[in-house]
C-alpha cells in the first residue's frame, strides 16, 4: 500500500540513534551489537626459502709451514748460514801471482804475512789467541775493568771474581787477540748472560776476517754508541755470563765464564 510504504521508508530514514520500528508483518532486526569484531588471523606466512650458505672467504695465503724442531740453544741464530768455502793463506797467496794490482791488494788486506812472514809461535796451534777482556765504563770512579785471558788460571780467577756494575751506567766491551798461522774467517762474538739461572739477554758481534801478525788486534763493541745497564729493584742482583769466540768454520777459538753485580751504586 502506498501510504504504508511511505511510513516504512520515513522510519527507515528517521534519525540516527533511535531503534527502527519493525517492519509491518515481520520480526524486529536484531540490536546491533556493541563487541568490536575479532581480528582477523593473517593468512599464514610461508617459511622464508633457505639461505644459500656464504662463500667461503679467500684465504690470505698458503698455511705456515711448521717450524722445524729446536736443535739446541747454540743454533739460534744463522743456522742456515753457510760461509765461503776455506781458502788457506798459501793458496791465497800464489793465486793470480802475476796480477800486479791484485799482489798489492793482498798486501795492505794481509800486512806482513802477504810477504810470507807469518807470525806464529810452532808450539801454539791455536790460531786465535785472546789475550784480553775489558769492560770500558765511562764514568767508573775506579776506572775500567780489565781481565787478561792468557792461561787457563786467568780464566779460573776471571770466574772467581766479579765486578760491580751501577745501574744505568753507560759501558763498551773491549776485546784483544791474536791471529797466527792462517786466516780467521768471521770471527764472530756470543755472550749469553743468566739471572738465577734463567738466561736474560745474548748477544752476538760479528768481529770479521783477520790475517796472522805479530801484533794485537783490539775490537770495542758497540763501535759508536754505549750500552747502558739496566735499573730497578727487579733489575739489580747477581749475574752470571757465557763468552764464545767461535768463526764461520764453527771452531771455537775461546769460551769462558765471568761474573758481575748489577747494583745502585758502585759499591
Amino acid at each position: 500500500m502506498p501510504g504504508i510504504d511511505i511510513v516504512w521508508q520515513t522510519a527507515m530514514s528517521g534519525a540516527p540513534g533511535k531503534p527502527l520500528p519493525p517492519p509491518p508483518g515481520g520480526r524486529a532486526p536484531p540490536p546491533p551489537s556493541s563487541k568490536p569484531p575479532p581480528p582477523s588471523k593473517p593468512p599464514p606466512s610461508k617459511p622464508p626459502p633457505p639461505s644459500a650458505a656464504p662463500p667461503p672467504k679467500p684465504s690470505a695465503g698458503p698455511p705456515a709451514a711448521a717450524a722445524p724442531p729446536p736443535r739446541g740453544e747454540d743454533a739460534e741464530a744463522g743456522e742456515g748460514f753457510r760461509g765461503p768455502a776455506k781458502v788457506s793463506l798459501n793458496e791465497l797467496l800464489n793465486k793470480d801471482a802475476e796480477d800486479e794490482s791484485l799482489r798489492k791488494y793482498k798486501e795492505s788486506l794481509l800486512g806482513a804475512a802477504a810477504s810470507g812472514v807469518v807470525a806464529a809461535d810452532p808450539n801454539d796451534k791455536r790460531r786465535v789467541i785472546i789475550t784480553e777482556l775489558k769492560i770500558v765504563f765511562h764514568d767508573r770512579p775506579g776506572g775500567d775493568v780489565t781481565y787478561t785471558l792468557n792461561t787457563p788460571e786467568d780464566l779460573e780467577n776471571l770466574k772467581k771474581k766479579p765486578f760491580i756494575m751501577k745501574e744505568k751506567c753507560l759501558y763498551k766491551t773491549q776485546v784483544s787477540f791474536r791471529v797466527q798461522h792462517d786466516i780467521v774467517s768471521g770471527l764472530k762474538y756470543v755472550n749469553k748472560v743468566y739471572k738465577s739461572g734463567i738466561r736474560v739477554s745474548k748477544d752476538e758481534e760479528m768481529l770479521g776476517s783477520y790475517a796472522p801478525q805479530a801484533g794485537s788486534y783490539t775490537i770495542t763493541f758497540p763501535r759508536k754508541e754505549w750500552e747502558e745497564a739496566p735499573s730497578g729493584w727487579l733489575a739489580r742482583g747477581n749475574f752470571t755470563a757465557e763468552s764464545v769466540f767461535v768463526d764461520d768454520d764453527n771452531v771455537t777459538h775461546l769460551a769462558y765464564k765471568y761474573g758481575f753485580e748489577l747494583k745502585s751504586g758502585w759499591t
